[in-house]
């Protein structure tokens, strides 16, 4: 609204229309009276028939540009006096010239406020009115940033000046595009260092973690070793000297079997603390992983064939040998096997398979009923165990990772509740301890 409380009228010409919308309320939230045209070309319709006090066009759009625009009104004996503000992204320098060429009015660069477009509507309509008001052939008046002023200068003066102007301007603009995308470029670096380091300090946490369990039941294990390993024995003497004595009460030799069985699991459970922490030197040979699978399930045969487990085996023929201590892989496959065995109390298939290669890959499947998703990530730490109470020690698994670990190779799990388990295991074909040892 203007002084005299006469209603302004702007013709937006945009052809977006989200951005005319937006500017659209606006400018009528200021009670402005708007209408928009779509591109250049309905704009010089709409402003021949409505006669806006103001024109707002962007410069790029189809049909006719803003430029465009700007020469037809400016041609036109009715509108010539109509004043056009160009909307620009400040992203050439010939934008000026260009402007100047057709008679626009004034620049507004583009941003997402609305608060550049009014103001600088208001200032081209306060200097207007002042110059109409007061005519001075020295020089020309202008309204800026709230404050009169009085310029005089030549023509070439003023155009030199605001071309420079505009030059610096766009220089600074480019480099604050550069700037701002190296600290982009340098805050996504920092993103990623940041992540790749934090994953790294998990690692490390979860190693010195686990460190620090092995050397808790290093310490346990001595402490057991000494206080159960001779009770256990002397208790074992005393089961048998009364199993002799009472060879005629079958009541008492049923409770002194149970005692035998309990005391057998209890030396398990020592030797298997005792494995878990030893770290004695290995007994490198060379090792034929067929044969030692082979050797295994000869060992474990009846007690496979008790829990109606049938075993295939799936070796790739002229597996390479490899270097590595066979008692050790022996005791991982006994562990694995009588976990798959347990997995299937109802009987099932158990597949060995073995492939060569760069590695040398082992995998024991069974169609037991597999382990819970929630379960799978934890079933490698010490001490946890998915079987009933009394039935695992949670020790077996995480003696398997550490002997294929230090053989260099990886273990892994695939399972899926009702659908069985995976157990693959990856060991070097050809490990430097081994090539020293020929």
């Amino acid at each position: 609204m203007n002084d005299d409380g006469r209603v302004i009228s702007v013709l937006i010409v945009e052809d977006s229309p989200t951005q005319a919308e937006k500017l659209r309320a606006s400018l009528e939230a200021q009670r402005f009276a708007v209408a928009v045209a779509a591109d250049g070309a309905e704009g010089i319709t709409v402003a021949r028939e409505r006669r806006p006090d103001i024109v707002i066009s962007d410069i790029v759009m189809p049909s006719m540009d803003g430029y465009g625009l700007c020469r037809a009104i400016k041609a036109d004996e009715r509108l010539k006096g109509t004043p056009v503000i160009l909307l620009t992204s400040l992203s050439d320098p010939q934008d000026v010239i260009r402007g100047l060429e057709c008679g626009a009015d004034g620049f507004i660069v583009k941003t997402s406020s609305e608060t550049p477009v009014l103001e600088g509507i208001e200032q081209l309509l306060g200097t207007r009115e002042l110059n109409a008001r007061e005519k001075d052939p020295s020089g020309i008046r202008a309204r800026f940033d709230g404050q009169e002023r009085r310029i005089v200068a030549e023509p070439q003066r003023i155009f030199d000046f605001l071309i420079s102007t505009y030059d610096a301007a766009m220089r600074s603009n480019v480099e604050l595009i550069r700037v701002r995308d190296e600290l982009r470029m340098l805050n996504d670096l920092l993103e990623t260092k940041v992540k790749d380091r934090t994953a790294e300090l998990s690692s490390m946490y979860q190693q010195l973690w686990h460190a620090a369990k092995l050397a808790t039941v290093g310490e346990l294990t001595a402490s057991i070793a000494h206080e159960l390993n001779n009770p256990l024995q002397t208790v074992g003497l005393r089961v048998e000297s009364l199993s002799m004595r009472l060879s005629d009460d079958p009541a008492a030799l049923e409770a002194l079997s149970v005692v035998e069985k309990e005391l057998d699991r209890m030396a398990n459970l020592v030797k298997n603390l005792l494995q878990l922490s030893r770290r004695e030197e290995h007994r490198i040979s060379t090792v034929n992983v067929a044969e030692e699978l082979e050797k295994t399930v000869e060992l474990l045969h009846y007690h496979l064939r008790k829990c109606g487990i049938e075993v295939r085996k799936d070796f790739q023929p002229g597996i390479p040998m490899i270097m590595a201590d066979p008692e050790q892989l022996r005791q991982v496959f006994v562990n694995l096997f009588t976990n798959a065995a347990d997995a299937m109390p109802s009987g099932g298939l158990l597949t060995l398979r073995a492939r060569g290669g760069p590695s040398l890959v082992i995998e024991i499947v069974d169609t037991g009923t597999g382990i819970a998703a929630a379960d799978l990530p934890r079933v490698m730490e010490t001490f946890f165990t998915t079987k009933p109470p009394g039935k695992g020690t949670g020790l077996g698994l995480p003696i398997c990772r550490r002997i294929v670990e230090a053989h260099g190779g990886t273990i892994s799990i695939e399972s899926e509740p009702g659908n069985g388990t995976t157990v693959r295991i990856v060991l070097p074909v050809d490990r430097e301890e081994g090539r020293n040892e020929r």
